[in-house]
């Protein structure tokens, strides 16, 4: 299996679906195994992946919850990732999978910025950034970005940032943000930790500082900076 290779298809024809522009695919359908309500292109795009990966290994996703195909590897997909974003023409939206192996450890990652092209892969041999339309290396940089997903819903911890001036932006998307991690300052999340946001990005830069607390989540490239947020957060 030529794991890079069927998530760029599959993403090329998720893009493809999208670029319908058809007002139905964002008409709320039902709740997912995950919680949150599915939008139309959510399910089409777990579809896509479940059938690209389902002669593979078993499917565990958002929106369908634990598929057994009675095989040894899981494939942890969010389909949609930043689907509001999606829906309302935000540039920050797209696909995340992360590949365990029997022991339930994470060996291959895929991240996918649908809307840019920016891709994010990494395996035990090599660590790739590169674009699917462009052919080119990503070389953005975001050196004093911190990246605080879910900010909307976490006013006393917004609060205790703003206490000590510290300016973040909040862009609707977990897995993208945390593909980012290493081009940014830190990425911080409060909320229900679910391994369709996390398994991917963690794994993509797991080399960083990394801290998982009970709801809450951080990850900083630079020591001091996570330390100074540690204390403040957690």
């Amino acid at each position: 299996m030529n794991f890079l290779k069927i998530c760029k298809k599959a993403s090329f024809e998720i893009i493809k679906v999208i670029h319908q522009n058809d007002n139905s695919l964002f008409q709320k359908i039902n709740k997912g195994f995950g919680g949150d309500v599915s939008m139309k292109i959510d399910l089409i795009a777990e579809q896509i992946f479940i059938k690209v990966f389902k002669e593979y290994g078993n499917i565990y996703s958002e929106e369908i919850g634990f598929l057994d195909n009675n095989l040894k590897k899981t494939f942890i997909i969010d389909p949609i990732d930043g689907s509001f974003n999606i829906s309302n023409g935000f540039p920050y939206y797209g696909s995340s999978i992360a590949l365990k192996n029997k022991k339930g450890k994470t060996i291959k990652a895929f991240i996918v910025n649908l809307a840019t092209g920016d891709y994010f892969y990494k395996d035990k041999k090599i660590k790739i950034e590169n674009n699917l339309f462009y052919n080119k290396k990503y070389t953005n940089s975001l050196n004093e970005m911190i990246l605080f997903e879910k900010a909307y819903a976490n006013v006393e911890l917004c609060q205790k940032l703003a206490k000590h001036n510290i300016k973040y932006r909040s862009p609707g998307a977990l897995a993208l943000s945390l593909a980012l991690a290493h081009r940014c300052k830190a990425v911080i999340f409060k909320g229900e930790i679910r391994d369709f946001d996390i398994a991917a990005g963690v794994y993509f830069n797991n080399e960083l500082h990394i801290k998982i607390k009970n709801d809450t989540l951080l990850m900083a490239k630079n020591k001091k900076d996570f330390e100074y947020l540690s204390k403040i957060i957690f």
